[in-house]
């Protein structure tokens, strides 16, 4: 019978040769349940940032129900859950505020949290290309 392969996202296993492990992996369905499964994951601030830049879906506003259902390109969230996303947001962001001065202050560090990085830290990478700046996190 040969070795089968087991697909954690789909849930299905097929035969495992090299036909059918590439004919899964870029099938519709595969595609579909690997970004369900990493959205699950995604940060509060992602999630408003691309629901911003989307249109509300008219149909789903009128009638509760989209035929596209997750594949829809346009926003499935009202005012309130874009408020309420906006809300859970701008707490994690104070919340990382205090943490980081908490942080500075243990340190003895001078520095303030939000204060830009200095220009010698930046690092160039190619020619032509924007400057690459380190992270602040990684200077405490």
């Amino acid at each position: 019978m040969g070795k089968r392969y087991f697909c954690d996202y789909c849930d299905r296993s097929f035969q495992d040769n090299l036909h059918n492990r590439k004919k899964h992996l870029n099938g519709v369905q595969h595609l579909r349940a690997k970004r369900a499964w990493y959205d699950l994951f995604r940060d509060a601030a992602a999630i408003l940032q691309e629901e911003q830049s989307k249109k509300p879906c008219r149909k789903f506003l009128q009638t509760g129900q989209c035929d596209f259902g997750s594949d829809c390109r346009f926003s499935h969230m009202t005012e309130q859950d874009l408020e309420k996303l906006s809300a859970q947001v701008q707490v994690r962001k104070t919340a990382l505020v205090q943490v980081l001065e908490l942080l500075m202050k243990s340190q003895g560090s001078s520095r303030k949290p939000h204060a830009p990085v200095p220009a010698a830290l930046e690092v160039r990478r190619k020619k032509g290309k924007k400057p690459k700046t380190i992270p602040r996190l990684l200077l405490l």
